[in-house]
C-alpha cells in the first residue's frame, strides 16, 4: 500500500465526512456538490438541471443540531481542578496555537460527532527527548496537543498487547507552510507516518513523487518511545480507531429533504404560472401573451388559461413537513435517556441508571482528554496527568419553547430571577452560549439610560 493511500476503513469514514462537510457548509456547498446529492432527472436537460440546482435551498438541520449538541456539552467550561499541577500551565495554550483546553476540545468533539472519529497526537519539540528533563524545563520545552481531524487521517495499524489493541502505526496528511526567500511562501502537503519510536515525513519532489523528507526518532529520556502518543475519540465505534457518525441518520434525512425541497420548489415554480391554451383550426404559431397585447385567433378560435389543481403541491408540502418532523426526532435521540451496553471502563458513574447518548459521549470525551493528559505527564516524567469533568446542559428538554414559557411566567411572578431565566434560555439553545449575563445586564441598563425602557416598562405604557 502506498504511503498516501487510504485504508478501506478510513475511506468509508471519509464518505460520511464528505456528506457532513457539504451539509455543514450550507446551501452554497450543497450546490457546489451538484449531482452528488441532487441527482439529475432522466429527461432533464443540463440547462434545466442547472436552473433547478440554482433555486435549491438547504434546511440547515444537521448544522443546527450539531451546534445545539456541542453547545450543550460545553455550556460550562471543563472543570480542570483535578488536572495535575504540573500540567496546569499548559491548559491556556494547550496546542501551542493559543487555543485553551476548552476551545481545543470543542473542535475535537465536533469533529468526532460529525465524522465518526477524531484524533489527538501528543507531540514534543523535535530533539527534546534526547536531553535531560532538567534541560527541557530550563529551555521551556513542553508537550502539546495536535488535533488530527478525521479528514486528514490516511490509516493505522495495531497489535494486541495484554488483551488490548495498541496502535503501532498512524498515518495522516498535513499542510505545511514553506518559506522561500525573504517574502514568498507556499503550502506543501506532508504525510506523517508515526511508528513506535519513530516518525517519518514524506513530501512530493519536483517530479510529483512522494519521497522521504525526514526521519526523526521519538525519544523520552534518550530512549525510544514505546507507544505512539495518539488518542482516539470514537463515539459510536465500528472497529479499531473507526466509528460511525452518531448523527448519520439525520444527515441522510437532511439530504432527502434537500432533494425533496428541490422537487417542491421546481413544481411550485411551474404551477404558479398558468398555461395559455388555444383551441381552433387556424395555426397562429408561437405566441406570448402580456398586458395590453392583442391576439387574433380567427373564426371559431378561443384562448384560455389552464391551471394545475395544486394537489401535487399539497402532497409535497405534507412530505416535507413529515421529513422535518423525522429530522427533529433523529436529532433528539442523542438526548433520550436509555440503558446503554457499556464496557467496564465506559460505565463509570452511569452503571445501573439510564443515561442519554450525549451524556455517554461527553463521558467518552472526558476519558479521552484524561488519556491525553497522561501522555503529556509521561513526557515530563510523571505518572498521572489528572482528569477533567464535563457538567454542561445535557439533559433532554423535549419541548423547550413550552418550558421556557413557564419560566417566563415564573419570572414575571417574581419567583425566578432574571439571571436564572437567562441561563435557562441558553440551555434551550434560544440564546447563544457565547453570551454572558453580566454583559447582557450592562446592555439592558444602557438601553434604559438611552430612554428605550425595559420590556416591562414598555408593556406598562
Amino acid at each position: 500500500m502506498s504511503i498516501s493511500q487510504k485504508t478501506a476503513a478510513v475511506a468509508k469514514m471519509h464518505v460520511y465526512g464528505a456528506m457532513f462537510d457539504a451539509l455543514l457548509g450550507g446551501t452554497e456547498t450543497m450546490r457546489t456538490a451538484g449531482k452528488t446529492y441532487l441527482p439529475q432527472w432522466a429527461q432533464e436537460t443540463d440547462a434545466a438541471y442547472r436552473d433547478r440546482l440554482a433555486m435549491s435551498t438547504l434546511l440547515p438541520a444537521v448544522k443546527e443540531t450539531v451546534g445545539n449538541m456541542v453547545g450543550r456539552v460545553f455550556y460550562k467550561d471543563l472543570d480542570t481542578s483535578h488536572v495535575s499541577d504540573s500540567l496546569q500551565p499548559y491548559l491556556q495554550n494547550f496546542d501551542l496555537q493559543n487555543n485553551a483546553l476548552n476551545v481545543f476540545c470543542v473542535a475535537w468533539f465536533a469533529d468526532a460527532l460529525t465524522k465518526g472519529a477524531s484524533y489527538v497526537l501528543v507531540d514534543y519539540p523535535e530533539g527534546a527527548g534526547s536531553i535531560t528533563l532538567a534541560d527541557e524545563k530550563r529551555l521551556g520545552l513542553r508537550p502539546y496537543a495536535v488535533l488530527v481531524k478525521n479528514s486528514d487521517v490516511l490509516g493505522f495499524r495495531y497489535e494486541m498487547r495484554g488483551g488490548r489493541p495498541v496502535c503501532t502505526q498512524f498515518r495522516y496528511r498535513q499542510d505545511i507552510t514553506v518559506y522561500e526567500g525573504d517574502s514568498s511562501e507556499k503550502t506543501v502537503e506532508q504525510i506523517n507516518v508515526h511508528e513506535i519510536g519513530m516518525v517519518r515525513r514524506y513530501r512530493k519532489n519536483e517530479k510529483g513523487e512522494t519521497v522521504l523528507h525526514s526521519e526523526t526518532p521519538l525519544l523520552k529520556n534518550g530512549e525510544p518511545l514505546d507507544v505512539i502518543p495518539v488518542v482516539d475519540l470514537v463515539l459510536d465505534r465500528t472497529g479499531f480507531f473507526t466509528g460511525r457518525p452518531p448523527l448519520l441518520e439525520l444527515a441522510y434525512l437532511n439530504i432527502k429533504h434537500w432533494q425533496s425541497q428541490s422537487d417542491q420548489d421546481n413544481i411550485t415554480h411551474y404551477v404558479r404560472v398558468p398555461l395559455l391554451q388555444y383551441q381552433g383550426s387556424v395555426d397562429i404559431g408561437d405566441i406570448a401573451a402580456s398586458g395590453g397585447s392583442l391576439i387574433h385567433v380567427g373564426e371559431n378560435g378561443s384562448l384560455g388559461y389552464v391551471e394545475h389543481s395544486g394537489a401535487a403541491i399539497a402532497a409535497g408540502v405534507n412530505a416535507l413537513e413529515k421529513l422535518e418532523s423525522d429530522m427533529q426526532i433523529a436529532g433528539a435521540k442523542l438526548l433520550t435517556r436509555t440503558k446503554l451496553a457499556l464496557t467496564e471502563t465506559q460505565a463509570r458513574d452511569e452503571a445501573g441508571r439510564e443515561v442519554s447518548l450525549l451524556r455517554h459521549y461527553a463521558n467518552l470525551l472526558e476519558d479521552a482528554v484524561g488519556r491525553v493528559l497522561d501522555l503529556m505527564a509521561a513526557w515530563i516524567g510523571e505518572q498521572d496527568g489528572g482528569t477533567v469533568e464535563i457538567s454542561g446542559s445535557i439533559d433532554a428538554d423535549y419541548n423547550p419553547a413550552a418550558s421556557l414559557d413557564v419560566l417566563v411566567r415564573m419570572n414575571a411572578a417574581g419567583v425566578l430571577s432574571n439571571e436564572t431565566l437567562f441561563e435557562e434560555a441558553q440551555k434551550r439553545g434560544i440564546i447563544s452560549p457565547m453570551r454572558r449575563w453580566a454583559d447582557e445586564k450592562t446592555r439592558l441598563e444602557l438601553q434604559g439610560d438611552m430612554g428605550f425602557g425595559t420590556p416591562d416598562e414598555e408593556q406598562a405604557e
